[in-house]
């Protein structure tokens, strides 16, 4: 199963913006991001430009939106319904330029599916600076095919797909809940720049 992150490096006053995607029932995928188009250091969720595709081929709808790159990765288990169910938690929360932007957006996202060993989001680099160092292969999205096999169409409400994710809740990540020890863990790793794993592989063998 395939997670992809997908950066338009021209956005946020040349700091860049990234997008998500990934299978959630093969050939299908999720694509999606929050652009805040507006600017704003703030945004409510309901203005912050939110988007969420179903469709068999996300790299359509990361051209429409003018991405550059993307850098993917496969995994034999990811976990789809999570990474969704964190997409609508995503939605329900309002931008912030700290610690809820789009940077933090992917890393939820890709970390909920299963991509380990994820460079933490931080305030000391930016959506350019947090892509660069995600460990995927890189592409064009000029010419990027994301499932060669797979032509594109839209998936509708009436679609299987769309009616069995309809009546998930929201899922808010553990990494995100005050108090919780994986947000400990996320925090020391912004603190050090290093993947929460690796942190607490290393503090275990103490």
């Amino acid at each position: 199963m395939r997670a992809a992150a997908f950066i338009r490096y021209h956005s946020g006053q040349g700091f860049g913006h990234v997008g998500w995607a990934f299978h959630v029932d093969p050939p299908n995928a999720n694509a999606g991001s929050v652009e805040n188009h507006s600017g704003h250091w703030f945004t409510p969720a309901k203005d912050m430009g939110f988007w969420s595709k179903l469709c068999p081929d996300p790299v359509v709808h990361m051209r429409e939106r003018d991405y550059d790159d993307v850098k993917y990765i496969d995994i034999p288990n990811g976990d789809p319904i999570l990474a969704y169910r964190t997409v609508l938690w995503i939605r329900e929360n309002a931008y912030r330029a700290w610690f809820r932007n789009c940077e933090d957006d992917v890393y939820d996202v890709l970390r909920a599916f299963g991509v380990e060993n994820l460079t933490p989001p931080s305030w000391v680099w930016f959506p350019k600076s947090w892509f660069g160092r995600f460990r995927g292969t890189l592409g064009h999205v000029a010419d990027f095919k994301w499932d060669a096999e797979v032509g594109h169409h839209e998936i509708t409400d009436d679609d299987e797909l769309a009616k069995r994710l309809k009546g998930l809740e929201p899922w808010h990540p553990t990494w995100r809940r005050p108090w919780h020890v994986d947000a400990h863990f996320l925090n020391l790793g912004i603190l050090f720049r290093r993947p929460a794993e690796v942190i607490r592989a290393r503090l275990s063998r103490r």
